[in-house]
Formats: structure tokens, sequence, C-alpha cells
């Protein structure tokens, strides 16, 4: 039975140390995972290079795999280095909360003793920001630039020399594969689906290369054609395919106490399995690929290269998510802002209900905490990408430092009230609030009746 239903079978976790000592096991790599070499730290990627170095006698990449490595090269090489400017923006906001929130609040007139420890916080910070910026350009000038000597590209040309597959014979061979592209994609048949959408959101959906159109979204597939003619090899028993495309036209996927991979598609194996006579198929992240490596073919590799080659790297199209996201929050806090502001709330009952010097801080830290800058501090995960390239840890240090410093005012009468504070985002909440406030000022007249 397990031989007519093949492609649902993995290959079990004690045949893989055979086939990464086995001659006749090809490796083969996708675009992606070369790409984004650029984008790991010096001692991953001399780690991953160790690997292959090991290997290097039985690696191979499709001729499109090479072509897409090729044209996006520089454009990522551009987008690593943008990283360096996000990160003076994000410098220079830090430096915006002492300018701005921090002078809002009053600290001199209200709390001298609070506004000093502040003046001291803010020269801690500065401080810790011109030393770090020098370690920014450092690791700046590490990173190759579009028009340096790139290094990683000569090592990639080394390694693959005589170890690329052939192009497209013709048009009419990429003719036939997009026809049958079309059929597949309608039938969500692997892989490559997931890219039908390129042809309609993108301007760039072809491009054309050495007497060659070729259309972006059966990219994919191409490459998955071209190592399936490559396995039906003679001499090839086994193949093991690395990709870091984690979409779900590669990878069948299960929910199990949250989403886990449990190997390539049923489908992509019972093809490759019919269409050549190897013995054996498994695929790979990059990270997999390190951690295995390190195992069957005892090469040392750190830890922390298995980690940062399994971190997401955030490309463009995640930066304008995320760029979506802090707009809509902003949104989000004008209209709680213009409420805060509005007469009736700054009207004379109000102002004396919130008399007590606490309670008005507390508006205040109200207003800081729902401010765009706060929000960013919130969600430090979201540059996680920041400091798994260039070591951010004092990125973290100097925003808790700047969460510190609101939790030193004395209004613990009232935390229960004020800890609902971050949680507000309409007014009628903020009604409530002031209702709790409100019973809250009437539980003391009665104690002191």
């Amino acid at each position: 039975m397990k031989n007519i239903f093949k492609g649902f079978h993995n290959v079990e976790q004690e045949k893989l140390e055979q086939l990464w000592k086995n001659d006749k096991t090809l490796f083969v790599f996708d675009a992606n995972v070369l790409l984004n070499l650029y984008g790991y730290a010096i001692q991953t990627r001399n780690d991953f290079f160790k690997i292959l170095d090991s290997i290097s006698s039985n690696i191979w990449i499709p001729y499109h795999a090479g072509l897409e490595y090729q044209r996006r090269r520089l454009t990522v090489i551009k987008n690593e280095k943008s990283v360096f400017n996000e990160i003076e923006s994000n410098l220079d906001k830090i430096q915006n909360v002492f300018n701005g929130d921090f002078e809002q609040l009053a600290l001199k007139r209200r709390f001298p003793k609070l506004f000093e420890n502040t003046e001291k916080l803010e020269k801690e910070i500065k401080k810790s920001i011109v030393s770090y910026k020098k370690s920014v350009a450092h690791w700046n000038n590490e990173q190759p630039c579009v028009r340096s000597h790139d290094s990683i590209r000569d090592k990639i040309n080394d390694l693959f020399e005589n170890k690329v597959g052939d192009k497209p014979e013709n048009q009419e061979w990429l003719e036939a594969l997009y026809k049958e592209g079309a059929e597949r994609f309608k039938n969500k048949i692997p892989p490559g689906f997931k890219d039908a959408g390129k042809a309609k959101k993108d301007e760039d959906t072809h491009f054309y290369y050495d007497g060659l159109t070729y259309e972006r979204q059966f990219g994919d597939l191409i490459i998955w054609k071209q190592l399936i003619e490559k396995s039906q090899a003679k001499e090839i028993n086994n193949v093991v395919f690395v990709t870091d495309d984690a979409k779900d036209d590669w990878w069948f996927k299960i929910n199990s106490n949250g989403k886990k991979v449990v190997g390539p598609l049923a489908e992509l194996q019972a093809e490759i399995y019919s269409e050549s006579n190897i013995d054996a198929f498994h695929m790979y992240s990059t990270s997999m690929f390190m951690k295995d490596g390190e195992s069957y073919m005892e090469i040392k590799v750190e830890e922390s290269s298995i980690i940062d080659a399994g971190t997401p790297h955030i490309r463009p199209k995640h930066k304008q998510e995320f760029d979506n996201l802090v707009k809509i929050t902003k949104s989000q806090n004008k209209a709680i802002e213009n409420y805060v502001n509005d007469k009736e709330f700054n009207s004379e009952k109000y102002k004396q209900l919130l008399s007590n010097d606490a309670l008005v801080d507390a508006l205040d830290k109200y207003k800081t905490l729902n401010s765009s800058e706060h929000y960013l501090s919130e969600h430090l995960d979201k540059y996680k990408f920041l400091s798994e390239q260039t070591n951010l840890d004092i990125y973290k240090d100097i925003f808790e430092k700047y969460d510190n410093i609101s939790k030193q005012s004395s209004w613990s009468k009232y935390k229960d009230i004020l800890d609902k504070y971050e949680n507000l985002r309409t007014p009628s909440e903020i009604y409530k609030l002031i209702n709790k406030i409100k019973k809250s000022e009437r539980d003391d007249s009665d104690d002191e009746d």
C-alpha cells in the first residue's frame, strides 16, 4: 500500500542521514535560499557555506532559480541596506519622546523630582544612542551595497560552477508550460498557484532574458519542472529540495495546537515519483537544512545561525502591512484625542473631578500611552528584524527605560482604574472610566464622613 500512495509518506528520520551521505543524492536550492543570505549575520552565512562545501559535489540549482537569483540580487541588497535608514529613523523617534511627549507632561512644574529623573534618563539614553550608532555604522559597512564587490555572489558562483541546469530549449517550451500552468492553477495543483495573482497585481508580470519571455507567476512551476527533469538522470537516486518559500502550494500544514508543517504536499511527491525513478524526495527550509547538516555531516554550526536562518526577514510587502497597521492605530488615537479634548470633557465639573494631581497626571499618561511612539514601543516584536541583523538589544533596553519613567507616579490608589487605560479605544469606554472615577471620589467622601 505504501508504494501505491508514496506521495503521502515523508522520508523517515532514520533514512535522512543515509540520504545526506549518499553520493547519488542531489541537493537542489531555490533562488530565495541564496537571496536570503544577504539578510543573515556573517556567522550564519559562513555556517551555511560550510555545509555546502561538505556536499559540494552533490549540489545543483535549476536554471530558473539561478536566473531569479541574478535578477533580484541587487533589489535584495538595496532592501537590506534600507534597514539602517529605518534604524536612524527610529532613533530619532526616541529623541522625540523627550522633545515632545515628556515636555507636554509639564513635569518640571508639577513633579520637580520626577523631572530631574527624566533629565537623567534622557542623558543616559543619548549616551547609549551615540554608542549604539557606532555599532550600526560597523554593521552597515559590513553589509554589501549595490555598487560594492559582492563576496557572497563570488562564493555562490564558485560553489555552483557547472552545477546549473539548462535554460528552456525555446519559447514554445515555455508557452506550453504556461498553458499547463493556467490549468494547474485553476485546479489548485501545486506548486505556484498561490502566485497566480502576480499576473494581476504587479506591473512587472513579465520579463525578458536571453531571447526568452518569462511570466513571473509561473516561476515556481518552471523551477519544479526543471527539477523533475534533472531527477530523471540515471545517476540520481534521491532529491533534497531546499526552499524558504513557506506558502501552502509547497508545504502541507495542519492546525494542531498551532499551525505545523508536516512536509511537502502529497501532490508534489506523487508527481516527482511518477515522473522519475528516484527512491526518496525530501524538502527543507534553510534552517532545518542547516540543523540536519550539522547533525549528519558533523559540522560545527552555531545555534544562533539556525535561529537566524529560521527568522523571517521583513520584505517591502510585509513592511507595507506593518505601516498600514500603524496608520489604523494612529486613526484610533486621533479619535480618542479629539474626545479627550472635547469641551464637555474639559468643562469645570470634570476639571474639578480631575483636580487630584495623580488623576491629572494619569490622564496625561493616558494620552502618552495612546501616542504612535508608545504604540511602537509596545510592539517591539514588529521590529524584531532589526535586532536579528544588528544585535539591537540596546534598542529594547532604551524603550524599557522609557516605560519605566511612566511607572514612578504615585497614583496607586487608582491603579485598578488606570491599568485599563491602555485598553481604551472608544468614547463609551472613557465614559465608563469617568463613572468609576466618580465612584472612587464618592467612596473617598464617605470614608471621610
